[in-house]
């Protein structure tokens, strides 16, 4: 069983890195975007498709005080409490591989690049797609020259009931080089003197599903949903006395009560995200891609400077009542949000996700066929 830390808390700890910090956003300057012109896209391959965000709950704080034996006991009541959201994050995004297979994500987002790619009779001007590929980069360790790069994460939220798609797309070459526009009191941090000449995100917000409401019968569904999860792969369900059965019975207890968890909402609306072969979750993914492809077009011709201290700024309104906005303050200055209209709540997206088993498997062999490779040279 895999899960990984957040997005969150890497931009988090990449904006600590910073004594004085900046908008992540870097654009291109009208020197760039004269020297580029129609540029090739790289698709950096999505490797762990659509991921299962929720929390991880520690204790490891509690026992520091008590020393070892307080460590173990943290350890043992973490495996405990955590067991089942593990488990079930895992069980929707096997799920969600199901309907929609990292091939299907990957074909799905070049296809929308290339058909922004200008028709051979029009006249351009700025920077262009000349050309659309996808890559396999887990690996790689240095960016590659003179493409604008595009990766995708997919990732639901704890209860599912929104998908969020964020794209990062950067631009990087050794003709171009990053020179900050920014000033700063003392001597030029590291971080602004490197890196790639252009970057942004961009951030699709899906429609909300409804959160269920609380029945007899949904309670008795969800009591089935957790001895169902589990039954290893015989079918049987744990020994008593194992850490499993403890983890059973506390899912049970939870069941039963008058509540539901964001963990247990996500266990029925999954199941409505791949409702008719996974019509719903193919229409959000196929609306983020429209936005990623024409946005990605036009930001690269955009050389605005974002600040840390604006406004917001409202870039577009379609017929559904979605908006596109460009953020105008903090870090995430200059990068662009599409949200659908009808939020009732605010989603959150816990500080750990889950991957499906076929995704991680596919993820471990890319990596041993790079070590075949790597011992075969030697």
């Amino acid at each position: 069983m895999r899960y990984l830390l957040g997005a969150a808390l890497a931009v988090a700890l990449s904006a600590c890195a910073t004594a004085t910090p900046v908008p992540t956003m870097r654009p291109l300057t009208q020197a760039h975007i004269d020297t580029m012109g129609p540029t090739p896209v790289v698709i950096a391959e999505n490797n762990n498709g659509v991921e299962k965000s929720w929390f991880y709950t520690s204790s490891a704080s509690a026992g520091a005080a008590y020393g070892l034996v307080g460590a173990l006991v943290s350890a043992a009541m973490d495996a405990i409490i955590n067991a089942g959201p593990s488990r079930r994050a895992t069980k929707s995004a096997n799920e969600a591989a199901k309907g929609l297979t990292i091939t299907d994500l990957n074909q799905s987002l070049e296809a929308h690049l290339r058909r922004e790619i200008p028709a051979a009779d029009v006249a351009v001007t700025g920077v262009v797609y000349s050309d659309v590929r996808s890559e396999q980069l887990l690996l790689a360790r240095d960016p590659i020259e003179d493409v604008v790069q595009v990766a995708v994460r997919y990732t639901l939220s704890e209860d599912a009931s929104t998908l969020r798609i964020i794209a990062t797309a950067s631009y990087e070459s050794a003709q171009t080089p990053y020179a900050t526009p920014h000033t700063f009191s003392g001597s030029v941090p590291r971080a602004e003197t490197e890196g790639p000449a252009y970057r942004n995100n961009f951030t699709y917000y899906s429609s909300q599903l409804e959160v269920p409401t609380l029945t007899p019968e949904l309670r008795e569904r969800l009591v089935a949903s957790v001895q169902d999860s589990a039954r290893n792969d015989a079918g049987q369900l744990p020994e008593e006395a194992t850490d499993e059965y403890r983890g059973m019975q506390r899912e049970l207890e939870n069941a039963r009560d008058d509540r539901l968890t964001k963990d247990e909402i996500a266990i029925f609306l999954t199941r409505e995200w791949l409702q008719d072969d996974g019509a719903l979750l193919r229409r959000e993914v196929e609306e983020a891609h429209v936005f990623i492809a024409r946005y990605v077009a036009l930001d690269l011709n955009r050389t605005t400077v974002p600040s840390m201290a604006g406004s917001d700024e409202l870039i577009e309104t379609l017929e559904d009542q979605r908006t596109v906005r460009r953020i105008g303050q903090g870090i995430e200055s200059g990068a662009y949000i599409s949200s659908a209209a009808n939020v009732t709540s605010f989603s959150t997206y816990g500080n750990v996700i889950a991957i499906a088993s076929v995704h991680s498997d596919h993820i471990d062999a890319v990596r041993d066929a790079a070590a075949g490779q790597r011992r075969a040279r030697r």
